[in-house]
Order: structure tokens, then C-alpha cells, then sequence
């Protein structure tokens, strides 16, 4: 599993395209009172589907550093108590599947681990920096490397697992932090956009009459797509803006 590559199952495109098409569907609808519309609005599911992708994927990467950062904890303590990184690796693994649960990727990729060691003895090391490479996350890639450091160099391996994990926590908090932070603005960006959106429908179900010059005269049509576009133009703007890279 390449964590990097943003990719969707088929029950996750099922799922994307139903409730997608019908927001899509009802957005033709109220802005434009036709079928025709509302069916060309859908077609604006596709170019999105990678958007979708890249944020599952990167909730995916997330939940594997939080899994990892309680494997380092994991591994820190088998290490203390004079277990050899393998056997650390797998207790890390079983404590993970409790943890997580066995469809978890942090477990996957610990029991992979573990199997490939117990097979064939491959090194624990390698393991370790195809896994951050995999992942793509700087936290696994640095634990990685500071383990290859103490096989070749020597060095305390505990130390080394608990500062990294004290560190990742850190780091998470931070994170996390900033991440509320974000939430917030990006929630005050969908309810401004969306704003529009709910008086225009409430004036349809209440008083049509009042609005419906913007649906029977080429003038109307005009201003509801430019209107249209200015909300999309908005909430695209207001995304961009609270999107940051931690």
C-alpha cells in the first residue's frame, strides 16, 4: 500500500458519486428549476472525485501516524523490558490490533513486519524506511532512520523510541491544535456560502412569485448563474485559504 497515492475502493466511489450527483442535482435544480440543468451539474462529480481522493487519503495518513505514535510507545516499553526490536515490533503489533482493531493499517504494516522477519530474517531496518516511504510521513522516515543509525553505529535504542515518541506527541498536539483552529474557519466558510443557498430555497417553497423573474427571463437566468458562480468562487477561495501544511 502506497499511502501517498490517493485512490478510492469501489464502495467509496459508489458512495461519493450518489451523494455527490444528488447535491449536484439539487443545486441544478434550485438555481435553475430544470432537469436538464441539474443532470449537467452532476457531470461536475468526476473532476471533483480526485479532490475527494486526496482527502481520504490523507485522513488515512493520519490514523496511521496516530497508530504509530502508540507503537512507539509500544516498542519503547518491550524494548525497556529487554525484548530485541522484532519481538518489540511484535508485541507493538498485538497491542496495536487491540488497540486499532485488525483492519487497521498500523497493525497491517507491524504484522507485515513481523511476518516477513519471522519468514525470512529480513532486517528490520529496511522494513522500517520502506514503511515511511511508504507512508510519506516525516515522523516514520525519522524513526526509521534513527533505528538504521543504532544498528550501524550503536547506540540506546530506548532513548531513541521514547524521544521519538515524546516528540511525534508534541508534534501532534500542534497539530491537532491547529487543526481545530482550521475546522472552525472552514465551518464558517460553508455556512456563509451556504447561506445563499437556504434563502433562495426557503423564498421558493414560501414565495416563488418573488423570485420568479430569475427563473422565466433570459435577464434572471444571467444573474442566478452569475450568482452561482460567485458562491463556488467563495467557498473554493475560503478552502484555499484554510488549507495549511503542517
Amino acid at each position: 500500500m502506497d499511502y501517498r497515492v490517493s485512490h478510492l475502493t469501489s464502495e467509496q466511489k459508489t458512495r461519493y458519486y450518489a451523494v455527490c450527483c444528488a447535491a449536484f442535482f439539487a443545486l441544478g435544480l434550485l438555481f435553475y428549476r430544470s432537469v436538464l440543468a441539474g443532470a449537467v451539474f452532476c457531470a461536475a462529480a468526476v473532476p471533483l472525485e480526485k479532490l475527494y481522493a486526496s482527502y481520504v487519503s490523507e485522513k488515512r495518513r493520519e490514523k496511521l501516524l496516530t497508530g504509530f505514535k502508540d507503537a512507539l510507545y509500544s516498542i519503547s516499553g518491550a524494548v525497556a523490558a529487554g525484548r530485541q526490536m522484532p519481538y518489540a515490533i511484535e508485541a507493538a503489533a498485538a497491542s496495536a490490533e487491540e488497540t486499532s482493531g485488525p483492519d487497521s493499517d498500523i497493525y497491517s504494516e507491524l504484522k507485515r513486519i513481523t511476518e516477513a522477519y519471522t519468514q525470512t530474517h529480513s532486517d528490520i531496518g529496511v522494513r522500517l524506511e520502506d514503511l515511511g516511504e511508504r507512508s510519506g510521513l516525516s515522523e516514520i522516515k525519522q524513526f526509521a532512520s534513527s533505528y538504521r543509525t543504532c544498528q550501524v553505529c550503536g547506540g540506546d535504542l530506548e532513548e531513541v523510541c521514547r524521544k521519538n515518541a515524546e516528540l511525534l506527541l508534541s508534534r501532534m498536539g500542534f497539530a491537532e491544535e491547529i487543526r481545530s483552529l482550521i475546522a472552525q474557519k472552514k465551518l464558517d466558510v460553508v455556512l456563509l456560502a451556504g447561506m445563499p443557498l437556504a434563502v433562495l430555497l426557503f423564498l421558493n417553497l414560501t414565495n416563488y412569485s418573488y423570485v420568479s423573474v430569475l427563473y422565466e427571463t433570459l435577464l434572471g437566468r444571467v444573474v442566478m448563474t452569475l450568482c452561482l458562480l460567485l458562491i463556488v468562487s467563495a467557498l473554493l477561495w475560503g478552502i484555499k485559504i484554510t488549507k495549511i501544511e503542517m
